[in-house]
């Protein structure tokens, strides 16, 4: 992987608790990505898993695990770093959900063969230098006629990079009217350059997945909405936005357009066992 397990622990222990609410969340657009990603996935793997038995693999606070436990899914959990484990633990006991944490490498999976309705990561396969292990791991563990899936942030030009310029003035100028004249012109990035996520396209990844053995591989280029600084009352009317724009959020998530390969922040990924 491209950052260490010192790395993630660090990472993760500098991390909050993230949980799932009762509530219809959306006050924000952080609110309102997840909670559109979450009704994506639940409603596809609704759609095409044989079961519920999932394995989230890179599980960190364990958000998607939530939501499907939450909904009647038996998650087993498995990540690099034993602090997002415990963190996700956390998570999961504060919501008297029932799962099973396991501390692992993805490129050597604890599991025999053909255990998994659904085997899912998300934000992982972007820090390898070669993802095709990994996927060949995740698919070896899933039944046939499983669903794996997957969504990255790649490191790639899109709205966010605009947005990013965005952030780094409000950034600077907050710092240069509080006196932080050594961070005024510091550059502000959704992706950090210590993160060392690959630069692979999407098309990288729906190859990867058609060698390991996934057919029907589905492959899109997603999240029309960046993430941008603003106020309180800014956030908020963003979201507002945003949620008014849902269907059309949809619509661009499905399109095979050139613009939205261009304009989209995340890739997101499945396809079927064999």
């Amino acid at each position: 992987m491209g950052n260490s397990q010192k790395w993630w622990d660090e990472f993760w222990t500098q991390q909050t608790s993230n949980v799932i609410s009762a509530k219809d969340n959306d006050e924000t657009w952080h609110d309102l990505v997840w909670k559109a990603g979450l009704e994506y996935w639940y409603d596809l793997f609704e759609e095409l898993a044989p079961g519920k038995k999932m394995l989230e693999c890179g599980c960190g606070s364990a958000r998607v695990s939530q939501y499907m436990a939450h909904h009647g899914y038996q998650c087993t959990l498995l990540d690099y770093s034993e602090k997002a484990l415990m963190l996700g633990k956390s998570n999961f006991d504060s919501l008297s959900l029932d799962g099973q944490f396991v501390i692992g490498d993805i490129n050597h999976l604890c599991f025999p063969d053909e255990q998994f309705d659904v085997v899912f990561s998300g934000g992982v396969l972007e820090f390898f230098a070669d993802a095709q292990k990994p996927v060949n791991e995740m698919v070896r563990v899933l039944k046939p006629g499983g669903v794996f899936a997957s969504n990255m942030v790649p490191r790639k030009f899109s709205i966010q990079t605009i947005a990013d310029l965005e952030r780094t003035l409000a950034y600077s100028s907050r710092n240069l009217v509080k006196g932080r004249f050594r961070d005024v012109f510091k550059r502000v990035q959704y992706i950090p350059p210590n993160y060392n996520v690959n630069s692979m396209s999407l098309q990288d990844y729906i190859g990867f997945c058609e060698k390991a053995g996934l057919t029907s591989v589905v492959g899109m280029v997603t999240s029309p909405f960046p993430d941008v600084a603003l106020p309180q009352l800014g956030k908020k009317l963003y979201a507002s936005i945003m949620k008014k724009l849902l269907p059309q959020w949809r619509k661009f998530n499905l399109s095979k357009s050139r613009w939205t390969e261009v304009w989209g922040t995340s890739y997101t990924i499945y396809g079927i066992k064999k």
